[in-house]
Parts: structure tokens; sequence; C-alpha cells
């Protein structure tokens, strides 16, 4: 009742404003012509039924002079007629803006978001302004829950599950939106195993994302990603999936999703992420982006002094012993996770029954800070092979202060089966000069590892536009951002002197003339826990079973630069 007494006095308010700033003679004149408008609206047809009338009843030549006043008057009329429509429209229109302006101003503004992820208000509500622009990157993962009512799908950078820089309102139909990045990139430094070898400029991912709104009353939407990788060279579906938002606590979802397995799994976007590349850990323990085919339900409950508690539960096909050329690189001592979860066998047939389980559950005690613990269990050998299975356990926290943001995450990974020794066996000797040595590393390399470990911590401080001397030459929102990362990954962590474990410190300089596109600068100094062989190396992927190394050159440090935007 409140509510609507303060609408109706906002309005009656917004009403004697308009009409206060008219002349008497003209609030007079409007409501005179309201009165004839609602008496004389069918003037036309009775006053050409009294002209016939009087035809037939006055001599000739007092008909014509008549006709001629009663048109006349009839025309008047008319013109005040459409004069009162044009100035009810006129104030139809001062109203609706009015009632706008009174939302968005009950509405508390978004600071201004520093970190790596998404930050919303700590009323949970996305200000007017917000709910189709950019948010800016970074802010703490609130796990796709918008609190505002007429936000279907909020973007990433408010905490959502759409690529873009808009978010999917409840009244519209379809939204397009999306990102993505150039590289440039030298010869030591790669993603996963991807490149390598050679100084290069890297076309590394466009992604397109499209979200609709198909049952606005029930709140059920569609989000898609379509992911353009490598050049084109790889074209996948990132994620495809009916999200029924039930209610806060309770959403169900189901089709090709990205589960919540740490925090940068889902907040992969290259606007979100600071450096160039992707951490270690995203790289070798949880393939980022992973994305399976499944069903989960997730929400999120708002406790006492703006504290909240967030879940998601996921059954999903489960990462796969075969990658998508029918080799046997995943869960190696090469490769680790980069290549276990290949959308195109995942979301097209499971190899076995039984399926995997992912899920995660976060803590936010206050508006800036979240914790969160996630784990991903299941099989991934196919069906009548030795059963295999891998257990991924990753702790993830974000900080974030004004400018200021501090993230970090640590994950390890557990894989048993048949063959899979508990201590891997030490490494074999290798003699540059030897081919079978050399055939021996690459056989031990191409084993299965007993599991991994791994973390990053990374942190930046955004300078905004108005700290520059001429600030017209930047938009809204621009800022400068030095950044610096420590990441660590074992992709045997059973061995403590294994040359494919390797340390990585990036230090970093961000410059963004608009929220929406960055430039980053990147120097990296890499290291590895032991000793390189002194092999020539392959250029590009790694060969499984015929190489030693990830790609030539690999563990020297390097210098990497991109361009990422979002739209």
């Amino acid at each position: 009742m409140t509510t609507r007494n303060c609408a109706a006095t906002g309005i009656f308010a917004a009403e004697k404003n308009y009409l206060c700033k008219r002349s008497w003679t003209a609030g007079l004149r409007a409501r005179a012509g309201l009165a004839l408008a609602l008496t004389l609206l069918p003037l036309p047809c009775f006053t050409s039924s009294s002209g016939t009338l009087a035809a037939q009843q006055k001599t000739s030549g007092e008909s014509a002079q008549e006709q001629n006043s009663v048109s006349k008057e009839v025309d008047q009329l008319r013109q005040e007629v459409g004069e009162l429509r044009e100035d009810l429209k006129r104030l139809h229109a001062l109203l609706e803006s009015h009632a706008a302006g009174s939302e968005t101003a009950s509405v508390p503004a978004p600071q201004p978001s520093a970190a790596v992820q998404p930050a919303i208000p700590s009323s949970g509500i996305v200000p007017q302004g917000e709910s189709r622009t950019l948010g800016e990157t970074g802010v703490p993962q609130y796990t796709g829950r918008s609190n505002d009512p007429r936000v279907a799908i909020a973007t990433k950078a408010h905490g959502g599950d759409l690529s873009g820089a808009g978010n999917l309102l409840r009244t519209d139909r379809v939204t397009v939106g999306g990102y993505g990045d150039f590289q440039f990139r030298t010869q030591s430094l790669s993603e996963r195993a991807d490149g390598g070898g050679t100084l290069t400029f890297q076309s590394t991912r466009f992604v397109l994302g499209i979200g609709a709104v198909l049952s606005q009353k029930q709140n059920i939407v569609f989000n898609t990603e379509i992911e353009y990788e490598l050049g084109s060279h790889e074209i996948d579906i990132e994620q495809a999936f009916i999200d029924w938002r039930v209610r806060p606590e309770f959403n169900f979802r189901g089709g090709i999703i990205v589960p919540a397995l740490g925090r940068f799994n889902t907040y992969h976007d290259s606007n979100l992420n600071i450096t160039t590349l992707r951490p270690l850990p995203n790289q070798f323990i949880v393939p980022t982006a992973y994305r399976d085919a499944g069903i989960g339900v997730r929400g999120v409950f708002r406790l006492p002094r703006e504290m909240k508690l967030f879940y998601e539960a996921d059954v999903l096909n489960g990462m796969q012993a075969k990658n998508a050329d029918g080799e046997p690189t995943p869960f190696s001592r090469l490769l680790g996770q980069a290549s276990a979860a290949e959308p195109g066998l995942i979301a097209f047939q499971a190899r076995r029954n039984s399926k995997a389980m992912a899920g995660r559950v976060g803590f936010s005690p206050f508006l800036g800070l979240e914790f969160g613990v996630s784990s991903y269990a299941g099989k991934f050998t196919s069906a009548g092979d030795p059963e295999k299975s891998a257990t991924i356990v990753m702790f993830d926290a974000a900080y974030q202060h004004g400018p200021f943001v501090l993230n970090g995450e640590y994950g390890r990974s557990n894989i048993v089966g048949p063959g899979v020794l508990r201590q891997s066996p030490a490494l074999p000797v290798v003699n540059p000069n030897d081919p079978q040595t050399i055939a021996a590393l690459s056989d031990y390399v191409a084993q299965t590892t007993p599991g991994q470990d791994g973390f990053y911590v990374e942190s930046g401080y955004k300078f905004f536009r108005g700290l520059f001397r001429n600030q017209e030459l930047f938009d809204e929102g621009a800022y400068v951002m030095p950044v610096v990362r420590f990441e660590t990954v074992r992709r045997d962590r059973t061995l403590s002197n294994f040359y494919l474990n390797q340390g990585r410190t990036t230090l970093g300089f961000n410059i963004a003339p608009a929220p929406s596109v960055i430039f980053k600068l990147n120097y990296i100094l890499n290291h590895t826990f032991g000793p390189v062989p002194n092999i020539a190396g392959s250029i590009g992927g790694a060969d499984f079973g015929n190489n030693h190394l990830p790609h030539l050159d690999y563990g020297k440090n390097g210098f990497t630069g991109s361009v990422a935007y979002v739209f």
C-alpha cells in the first residue's frame, strides 16, 4: 500500500509541475477541450444528421450560410481535440519519465569495480541505467543471480551467465553479445599446448553469446555461447542450456553448461581476465573452459547483515580419456586435463553409464569478499575398459575494495585406477644423441599422472580517468591497471624434480580507453622444477606419444600482449 501511495503521489506531483509550466489560458483550454472531447466525440456524425434535417426545414438561402458556420465550428473543435490529444501524449510521456526516474533514484548506483569478476550493489539490484549496459571488468561472483526483477540473465560482468556487455531483460525477446581477444606471443609462451615455438600473432578466440526469454511469466530463459577458437580452427558450443529460475533459492538448468568448478572456470572471459594468458591451474587441472552436458540446480540464500550463501550441484556426462582425435592425451603428465572435455564428444554420447558430479558452495560475509569450495568426481574411461576415475577439489577466494582487487585459487586432482601408481617412478635419463632414451622420455610423459596440484594469486589496482590531465580523450569508465600474478602447477605432484612442473610470474599493465576494450601488456618469468631436456621439441601442439615437450623453447621467459573486447 505504501508503494502504491508513493507512486500516486509522484504522478500527482509530476502532473502538477507540468500543468504549472503552462499558462492559465492553456490550462483552461485543455480542460475545456477534454470536456468537449468526452461529450462531442460523435459530433461529426450528429452534426451531419442535424445539418441534413436543417436543410429540409430551412429555405435554400439560409441553408448554405448555416452549413458554412457549422462546418467551421466542427473544424475548430476537431483541431482542439487533436491538440488535446497531443497534450495528453506529452503528459503521459512526462509521467512515465518521472516514474522511471523515481525507480532509478531508489536503486543505489554501482561502485566502480576493479576485480576480475562482476560485482553488484549490496541490494543485489542492477540499476536501471545498467540494465543493458556494460558492467566494468571485475567483481565477486554471485553465480548468476540478480535480484532485479527486470533482469532475466545478467552478464558475467554483473555476476551472471551471459557473455557480452548488456543484460537480457525479461521484457526482451533476444539479446546478442560476446567477447574475444587477439594475442601476440613470443616463442616460449603458450596456453595448454595450443601454439608455442615461434613468435606469432594469434586470433585466440571469438565468442558469440545469445540469450532469449522463453517465458516471461515463468522466468525461463535460454543461454548459449558459440566459440570460434584459434582463428576459427575450432568451432564449439561453449554452453547452450535452458534455465528455469523458479526463485532465487532454487534454479534448474539443463543442456551444455559450464560447471562452477573453481572461480576462473565460470568467469574466464577475456575481458574479465586481467592478464593475457589463463592461469596454469586452469589449463592443466581444470580444462577451462570446462563445459559438459548435464542438468543441475543452484541458488542463493540471503543471510542476516548482507551475508549470502551460494550453492550449485550438477550431474554431468563427465570428462573423457580420449581427445577429439581419439588419442589418450587427457590425464597425462604432458597435458593433464587439457583435452579431457572436448564438447563434440561429451555432448553427443556418453562413453559409460555412470555420471560425474560437480558442485560448489560459496559464502560472502559482505559485499566484495567471497570464499568458495568446489569439487568434481567421475570416471573417465569408456565402458568395457579398466575403470579410472578423477577427483578434483578447488578452493577460491575473491576480494575487492574500490579499485583494488585480489583473487586466488588452489586446485588438486587425484587420479586412480589400474596401472596408475601412487608414486611415479623417477624420470628416465635422457641422452640427446640416443633416440631410444628420447622415446622412453616421450612414453613416460604420455603415461597417466597420479595427480596434480597448483595455485595462482593475482592482484591489480585501477586508476580511473579522473587522474588524467586530459579526460576528454577517454570514455567514462576508462582506466589503466598494473597487474601481477604468481602461479604454479605440478602436472605430477609426486615428483619434486620434474621439468613439466612449473611456476610463473606475470607482470602486466592494462590500458582501457573504454570499459569495452582492454589492451594488455605482460612480461612472463617462467621457472621449471627441473632441468628441461636439451632436445629439440616440436613447433605447435604437443604430438602425443612422440614428443617430450609441449612446445619448442618451453620454460623460457617471454612477452605477450593482447586486445580484449566485449560487446
